[in-house]
C-alpha cells in the first residue's frame, strides 16, 4: 500500500474486525444479487473484545553424541496457526456466515442454528482486525504519531462457542479460528519468493498511516462506476485490483467512485485496498 512505510510500531486495544466469506479465487465473496457498482467489504462483527493469533513453535530436533547436543535442527511445525475471535455482541449474521446456516424467522423473532448438521463444513472466511497505534520507528516521517496496525487473515475456518448466562456477566461469544495456507493475498495475486519471499502465508500484519480498508466488487460488462465504502485518504493509498492484476492505469476516481475507461468484464472480481480517515 502506498504511503510513508512503518517499519516500527507500537499497538494497543481493538478497534475493529470484519469477516467475510473467502472465494475460490482467493478474494473475498461478494454475495450473489449484489449490484455491479455496490461495494461489499464482509460484516462487522460489533463489540469485538480481542482477536489473537497463535502460530505454532517449530519442531526442534537434537542431534546428541559424545555425551553432548551438538546440533539443533528446526523443522516446520506439525500444527497450523490458530486463534480466537471474542466479542460481546450477539450477530445472528456472523453466526450464520461463520457457519454455513441461514438466520430465519418472521421479524421480530430471527433465529439461528447452532450444533447443526453443518458442523464440520464451514465455509472458508477472510477477516480482519484494526487496532490504534503509533509510529515508533526512529527517523520515520511520522515517528509518534497515530497510524493504524491491522492482522488480515487470509484463509480460515471458524468455529463457535457460544456464551454462558451468567448473573451480572456480560456475554461473550468465542469463534475459534484455524487459519490455513493461502497462496494468493488479498487481490488474488499469487504470492512468490520474488516479490514476497513466500510462496505461502496464513496471515498479514499491515501498518498503514490511516484506517485500512477492502472493497470487493463484481463487474456485469457494463457498469463503469463502483462506489467505494468510505472515502479514501489519498489517491495515493489506493490500489485497484481486476482479476488479481493491479491496475495501474485505465481508472480515475472522483470522491467515493472509482470509473474505469472500460467496464469491466461480466463476473470479473475488483478488490479496491486503501487507507480512510
Amino acid at each position: 500500500m502506498a504511503g510513508t512505510p512503518n517499519v516500527q510500531s507500537t499497538f494497543v486495544g481493538l478497534r475493529h474486525v470484519r469477516v467475510a466469506l473467502r472465494d475460490t479465487d482467493g478474494t473475498i465473496a461478494v454475495p450473489s444479487g449484489t449490484a455491479a457498482g455496490t461495494a461489499y467489504a464482509g460484516i462487522r462483527a460489533g463489540g469485538a473484545q480481542a482477536l489473537s493469533l497463535t502460530i505454532p513453535e517449530p519442531q526442534r530436533v537434537q542431534a546428541t553424541g559424545d555425551d553432548r547436543v551438538y546440533h539443533t535442527f528446526q523443522l516446520p511445525p506439525t500444527e497450523g496457526p490458530s486463534g480466537e475471535l471474542r466479542v460481546n455482541k450477539t450477530d445472528m449474521d456472523i453466526i450464520a456466515l461463520l457457519t454455513g446456516t441461514n438466520r430465519f424467522g418472521s421479524p421480530p423473532v430471527r433465529k439461528v442454528g447452532l450444533a447443526t448438521d453443518q458442523q464440520g463444513e464451514e465455509p472458508a472466511i477472510t477477516l480482519w482486525g484494526s487496532a490504534q497505534a503509533i509510529d515508533s520507528e526512529d527517523g520515520s516521517d511520522t515517528y509518534g504519531q497515530q497510524i493504524w496496525y491491522t492482522y488480515l487473515v487470509l484463509n480460515a475456518l471458524a468455529s463457535l462457542k457460544p456464551s454462558t448466562m451468567e448473573y451480572q456477566n456480560v456475554g461473550q461469544f468465542t469463534y475459534a479460528i484455524a487459519a490455513n495456507d493461502a497462496t494468493v493475498d488479498e487481490f488474488g495475486t499469487s504470492l512468490s519468493d520474488t516479490v514476497h519471499g513466500f510462496n505461502a502465508a496464513a496471515y498479514f500484519v499491515i501498518a498503514t498511516t490511516k484506517k485500512f480498508w477492502l472493497d470487493a466488487f463484481e463487474g456485469d460488462g457494463a457498469e463503469v462506476d463502483f462506489t467505494l465504502t468510505n472515502t479514501p485518504y489519498s489517491a495515493a493509498t489506493l490500489v485497484v485490483s481486476v482479476e488479481g492484476v493491479v491496475q495501474n492505469s485505465g481508472w480515475a476516481r472522483t470522491a467515493k467512485v472509482i470509473t474505469f475507461d472500460v467496464a469491466p468484464a461480466d463476473g470479473e472480481k475488483i478488490i479496491v485496498e486503501y487507507e480512510y480517515e
